[in-house]
């Protein structure tokens, strides 16, 4: 076997042009080239993978190989891999690829080690597929980066916390902060919910156009994660303490989208942009919390199998926030 069946994306932005993608470039290949590992690799048959719906306008290398394979969240079974690696064949796996190469949306993909994790007992493939970019950015942005800003005792704002991200981190920093630390959640449809993932108050800004006011009354935190940026960001910055933190991943970045207030965050060292990066162990230590039954994961909605149609269609519904009432991730179920 030399082809495989994959979904490509015809139109790729790119550094050097001015294209933008939409769901309509997503188009059924059933030769697409069998993805060969190299002798670092491991040969992945997918089992599941994760929309990312903004990633139809994020800019590829002029390098970059084409027909492009999006959708680089993926949980798997490893068909084959060097003989001095931690995986053996039949290992259930799951990982973020790196954004530069292939994309999960297809029956194969090949991956770097070091961007794999396994898939702990009980944890399906869905579910693995939603859970990667989620908890790497949580555990990255609030345990890793700057030596962690996140810890117990913590008061934290979380901004867009009914978006996938978002409903990742209040579950992490709850079990983070402890019974002495605090969560509030500012969110739109599907706020309420949080309650039940660990939030002490939660607010709808659709609802409650003073959101800002609401969570002053409730003193000022030690730590905003916002998943939001631009002016949600900017009305918030005011709500941190004198020495409190600020981890944005609101696209675009607050330097390029003109937020007042964040150049004075960035130059006392108190706020950052990041985008996150692959990492298997991090990635185990997403799956430990789950073992623990600590987090969860959000499915809003899955796509059966490598559908033209239900691909175009599905990735529509995630760029519009997913399922109605049912906030998560939108799921590739490719086998």
């Amino acid at each position: 076997m030399s082809t495989m069946h994959a979904i490509n994306l015809l139109k790729v932005p790119s550094w050097s042009s001015s294209t933008v993608a939409s769901t309509t470039d997503l188009t059924y290949n059933p030769t697409h080239p069998l993805p060969v590992p190299s002798p670092t690799q491991l040969l992945i048959r997918i089992h599941a993978t994760a929309i990312t719906p903004y990633e139809l306008s994020w800019e590829y290398p002029p390098s970059a190989t084409e027909p492009r394979i999006p959708c680089h969240d993926i949980a798997g079974v490893v068909v084959s891999a060097p003989e001095d690696s931690g995986f053996q064949i039949g290992d259930r796996v799951f990982g973020l690829l790196g954004f530069y190469g292939q994309g999960g949306l297809a029956e194969y993909t090949v991956a770097e080690e070091k961007y794999l994790a396994k898939i702990p007992e009980g944890m399906g493939f869905v579910e693995a597929a939603s859970l990667g970019r989620a908890g790497l950015t949580v555990f990255e942005g609030l345990r890793v980066r700057n030596g962690g800003v996140v810890r117990e005792g913590s008061k934290v704002l979380v901004l867009g916390a009914t978006g996938a991200v978002g409903r990742m981190g209040v579950q992490c920093i709850r079990h983070w902060v402890g019974a002495s630390g605090k969560v509030i959640a500012m969110g739109g449809e599907g706020t309420a919910e949080l309650k039940s993932l660990g939030a002490d108050a939660v607010f709808n800004y659709r609802e409650e156009p003073n959101w800002v006011d609401l969570v002053k009354n409730l003193g000022e935190v030690d730590v905003i994660f916002d998943c939001v940026g631009k002016k949600t960001l900017e009305v918030a910055i005011p709500l941190v303490r004198n020495g409190g933190k600020i981890v944005t991943i609101g696209s675009p970045p607050p330097a390029i989208s003109g937020v007042k207030g964040w150049d004075e965050v960035e130059k006392r060292g108190d706020g950052f942009f990041f985008i996150v990066d692959g990492d298997g162990d991090l990635l185990g230590e997403v799956a430990g919390l789950y073992e623990k039954g600590v987090i969860k994961a959000s499915v809003s909605n899955v796509v059966e199998g490598l559908s033209e149609k239900g691909v175009q269609e599905g990735w529509a519904l995630a760029l519009k926030g997913g399922v109605k009432g049912k906030p998560g991730t939108t799921v590739v179920k490719v086998l």
